[in-house]
């Protein structure tokens, strides 16, 4: 949550990451500018980043590094429920529409997104496999 600002000082817009409660970084790339925890890896998308983001396989791979280097593992709240760094919701599980082998963890109140390291590279790369799904649905 943002902090009231001192004066002459701006308000720290950073988030805390709904998963270690590091501060994410802010990194733009192409089009967006995403939230980024340096210590587990993810990434938190506002409404509608991450179609942008995932468009663009070069924007995944400047923002998405993969998984974390150490085996870090700590929750804000309980091991079984993550929260929204923006509103404080509940965030629940679904699979992404187009790869359901990713899911995601979405806020039903903001449409905010928080995807585990690796996923935002996943799901900017469709397979052959995925793409002839795709069709066989339509």
């Amino acid at each position: 949550m943002p902090t009231s600002p001192s004066p002459g000082k701006p308000a720290d817009e950073r988030i805390r990451c709904p998963h270690d409660a590091a501060y994410m970084e802010k990194i733009s790339a192409g089009r967006v500018t995403l939230d980024h925890c340096a210590r587990c890896g993810r990434v938190w998308c506002d409404p509608y980043e991450l179609a942008v983001a995932s468009a663009d396989r070069k924007t995944a791979d400047t923002v998405d590094y993969g998984t974390a280097g150490h085996d870090y593992d700590n929750t804000m709240h309980n091991p079984g429920q993550l929260h929204c760094p923006r509103d404080g919701a509940p965030l629940i599980k679904v699979p992404d529409p187009r790869q359901p082998h990713v899911i995601i963890d979405i806020c039903r109140t903001c449409g905010g997104v928080l995807l585990d390291a690796g996923e935002l590279k996943d799901l900017s790369e469709l397979t052959l496999a995925e793409r002839l799904k795709g069709l066989f649905k339509k």
